[in-house]
């Protein structure tokens, strides 16, 4: 039914993927950490089930910041154009914000560890919170990043920036239950706080799917060209690792209570929730570039 040039195509490729999950996987982890500090005795408390993780945490979310950079690097192509968006800076570009964003994030890991190895708890709060906001801001950006391409109408949609910080809220989750598990710090309080989380994240996840589902279908003709694309070259992402593996199995898995809310249960449905929080950018980001109608 409709037909495109691939030769014709200058993609994202897999670096700005890796750069977008794991910049969202950061800010998620980052919150999680600091939810002790940010939200003390809210949430009856379920949030000081956080204290274990809370150094670790810290430290995870600088080593994804760090390992983020140099992506973010090699797909400008020279370092210098990192900085290119913040001295030339533009108010309504996602890029120039989430350039300035970055390094300021980073501060707010540096100055939470600094401040939670002094004991500081006034600083751990402040950064807490601050680092919170831009936390957010991560996935956020990279959605924007792509939702203000008006010419492609895969990405030209506002419920992909919301879609990546539900995404990130999954992935992030994953971090924590694992690392936990693995140091034998998930007790059943920081299970039942996790779980609510991840039943909140893979909820939307699916509410978003079914409505990309409807929008692909019914949609334009360049997004039922974006349907046929994925279906053609991405089935097997799309189907089987993300609405599968990566949506479908762990909310089955979490939907009953008392079996969800078990660590290693919890901690497996949040890898695969994970796994679907990876491909699901990686479609999107993919099929989005190779829409190209000539009528």
């Amino acid at each position: 039914m409709f037909e495109y040039m691939g030769y014709s195509i200058a993609p994202w490729g897999l670096d700005i993927v890796v750069y977008f999950f794991l910049i969202g996987t950061a800010g998620m982890t980052f919150v999680y950490a600091a939810a002790p500090a940010v939200f003390g005795s809210v949430f009856n408390g379920a949030a000081k089930s956080m204290l274990p993780f809370q150094k670790v945490g810290m430290v995870i979310s600088l080593v994804l910041l760090v390992i983020c950079l140099p992506l973010l690097i090699t797909d400008l192509g020279q370092p210098g154009r990192f900085f290119y968006p913040i001295i030339y800076f533009h108010w309504t570009s996602p890029i120039s914000w989430g350039s300035l964003f970055l390094p300021l994030f980073g501060l707010c890991i540096i100055g939470f560890i600094f401040a939670s190895t002094n004991e500081n708890a006034g600083l751990m709060r402040t950064t807490g919170i601050l680092g919170s906001l831009l936390a957010l801001s991560m996935p956020l950006y990279t959605g924007l990043d792509l939702m203000v391409n008006q010419t492609r109408e895969l990405w030209n949609n506002p419920t992909i920036p919301l879609l990546f910080v539900i995404l990130s809220m999954s992935s992030g989750t994953a971090v924590v239950a694992v690392t936990q598990l693995s140091r034998g710090q998930l007790n059943q309080k920081a299970s039942e706080f996790l779980h609510v989380f991840l039943y909140i994240s893979l909820g939307v996840t699916f509410a978003l799917f079914l409505a990309e589902w409807v929008v692909l279908n019914y949609g334009t003709g360049e997004e039922q060209q974006a349907w046929e694309i994925i279906n053609r070259q991405f089935g097997f992402s799309y189907w089987g690792l993300t609405f599968l593996i990566g949506i479908l199995i762990p909310l089955a898995m979490i939907a009953v209570p008392k079996l969800g809310r078990k660590p290693t249960v919890l901690t497996v449905a949040a890898v695969l929730s994970a796994v679907g929080a990876y491909t699901f950018r990686e479609v999107l980001i993919y099929a989005g570039q190779l829409t190209q109608i000539d009528f």
